[in-house]
């Protein structure tokens, strides 16, 4: 038997139901009813939808949904068709469900506020950097949307607008110089570049959704799920230092620079823990460096050769215990960018070309691995969580069964 058409299923019928303050009902799901109202005094301005349904606690709610398209077209927003009313009571029944906190008001920018706030209190590291692409690429294109009006194509457009938009101008010197700057999108590592920063962002967009979605604040992930971030856009290939690199580098510097090149070489630690080390964090005894502060989070003792023990036994010498253990000139700790003149200077004395100083870090990683040292044991020298970015970044330098096998029994010519 046919299933009976819903009086409220068109203009015409609506129309032809008397005006009254009482809503004209219709289950649609189990739960979950749509109602009509044309009230007797709004002769002339149609009618309204609204859905009832039950709390959690079982208690009967009733809210408004929007106009219907009685007199003016759809927009799925503010006037609604049937069905969007319809899939508009559903969504809202759903924030109901997950629980009191879900809003249909929370914009992205509320979300990204919120998981924020959350991540710093509970210690994340890296805050900064996500606040700032935040700010950067996420909430200019995204921040006034309703996290409950994000859909599959806005997000997929938003992401792949980062790859293909202008270049941003920083400074209004460069902005005044010149009005455009056209990206070269048909060379392979500018797009390489632009998708890998798509993906990071992608990835601080998801973090604050799930955040929101898994504290009930909003009923349905489905939008941002659902977008992949673009493959194969890390390069694997990284700068390492070989050994006589690594003597002129120390062989061209001196003081406070030296210092920190020799620390960053024997420790394999990041600029930023390399700074933020004190004279109590050498273990004399033991010949070791306490990094208290990493990136993952988690502390780590760094055992010291022969050579980095007596580096950092001549910089604790004669110091008190709270005192920075690298310092520069003047006397003053490091900070992001006060290195950079004079690490320019001896890599040009030193003659070594296209290194940054990070890149100390994979050459002690690297020179472990070419040495003989497991993966797992270099994971845990570097701060690592797991051996994930080691395998990534250094098992091609691995002696290996199979790496031997081939070279022994391949054709040589």
């Amino acid at each position: 038997m046919a299933q009976r058409r819903s009086v409220l299923s068109s203009k015409t019928s609506r129309a032809a139901l008397p005006a009254s303050d009482a809503p004209e009902w219709e289950v649609i799901s189990p739960g979950i009813r749509i109602g009509y109202r044309r009230g007797r005094g709004s002769y002339g301005r149609g009618g309204n939808w609204l859905a009832a349904s039950r709390a959690p606690d079982n208690k009967r709610v009733q809210t408004r949904l929007g106009k219907a398209d009685d007199l003016l077209p759809a927009d799925g927003k503010a006037v609604l068709t049937h069905e969007q009313a319809k899939d508009a009571a559903r969504a809202w029944v759903k924030g109901l469900k997950v629980g009191t906190d879900a809003s249909p008001s929370l914009t992205v920018s509320d979300a990204l506020d919120r998981y924020f706030e959350a991540r710093s209190a509970e210690g994340m590291k890296a805050i900064d950097d996500a606040r700032s692409r935040a700010a950067l690429h996420i909430r200019p294109k995204l921040g006034s949307l309703r996290v409950a009006d994000l859909t599959i194509g806005k997000v997929r457009a938003w992401r792949d607008g980062m790859v293909t938009s202008e270049k941003r101008l920083r400074t209004a010197k460069r902005a005044k110089e010149a009005n455009k700057i056209l990206v070269d999108l048909s060379d392979p590592e500018v797009i390489r570049r632009r998708r890998d920063t798509a993906n990071r962002t992608l990835t601080i967009l998801k973090a604050a959704l799930n955040w929101a979605f898994n504290n009930h604040l909003t009923a349905d992930d489905t939008a941002w799920r659902l977008v992949k971030p673009y493959r194969s856009t890390t390069s694997a290939r990284i700068r390492f230092l070989s050994p006589d690199e690594q003597r002129a580098l120390v062989a061209a510097s001196n003081g406070a620079i030296r210092d920190l090149i020799s620390a960053a070489l024997v420790t394999g630690a990041r600029f930023g823990e390399l700074a933020r080390l004190r004279v109590a964090d050498y273990d004399v005894v033991n010949k070791s460096v306490f990094i208290a502060e990493s990136k993952s989070g988690k502390p780590r003792h760094v055992p010291l050769p022969d050579g980095g023990a007596g580096l950092f036994a001549r910089l604790v010498a004669d110091r008190g215990a709270g005192e920075f253990l690298l310092r520069q000139e003047s006397g003053a700790a490091w900070a992001p960018s006060t290195y950079n003149r004079s690490w320019k200077a001896v890599l040009k004395i030193a003659n070594v070309q296209s290194v940054t100083l990070h890149e100390l870090r994979h050459t002690y990683a690297s020179t472990m691995v070419r040495n003989g040292a497991p993966l797992i044991i270099v994971a845990q020298a570097l701060g690592h969580s797991d051996t994930r970015m080691a395998e990534k970044h250094y098992a091609h330098l691995a002696p290996s069964y199979v790496a031997d096998t081939i070279r022994r029994l391949a054709p040589d010519i």
